[in-house]
């Protein structure tokens, strides 16, 4: 071949690819919107004079898990709950959960809703964060609710006072 045509060639070939550059739209540099905030789970208050409302204690050992699992839930007449848990396993003493968010009672069924876990929000439409149990018995001093699933485990607790603490 000749070198006329090489250069000829290689010119064309330039050309053509300055003209593709040329005729690309430069990117659309878009910086993302963030995403709107959820919406905070309005919590409804519960009926008055509701049994279950006050600081309930239970004291349970989790299939799977060699140690001793305490738990205390404060459940408001507002409609909130906090539910807070520590795991006993020998000498030693791990808090496991801290989460607050709604509860309600309907036919009997009790249902814990979380709304923060460690003080985040979290994702309301991860059915982790939504509890239910039927109520078994609903005493004075004596709460006995099972989970609402296969296999779900009893949950029995006794009433506290108001204000009492886990101790860690």
């Amino acid at each position: 071949m000749s070198s006329v045509f090489l250069r000829s060639a290689g010119i064309a070939c330039t050309i053509l690819i300055l003209a593709g550059c040329a005729a690309r739209k430069p990117a659309a540099i878009t910086e993302a919107q963030p995403a709107e905030p959820p919406k905070p789970v309005a919590c409804q208050p519960a009926k008055a004079g509701d049994p279950m409302i006050g600081t309930w204690l239970s004291n349970s050992r989790p299939r799977d898990v060699s140690g001793d699992m305490q738990s205390l839930i404060v459940l408001s007449a507002d409609g909130t709950m906090s539910y807070e848990s520590l795991l006993k396993i020998g000498r030693k003493t791990r808090p496991a959960l801290r989460e607050t968010g709604c509860w309600s009672v309907a036919d009997g069924i009790y249902t814990m809703r979380t709304t923060k876990s460690a003080g985040e929000p979290v994702d309301a439409n991860d059915p982790i964060y939504l509890n239910r149990y039927r109520i078994e018995k609903v005493e004075q001093s004596k709460l006995a609710m099972r989970e609402l699933k296969s296999g779900g485990i009893l949950l029995t607790a006794r009433r506290m006072p108001a204000g009492y603490r886990l101790a860690y």
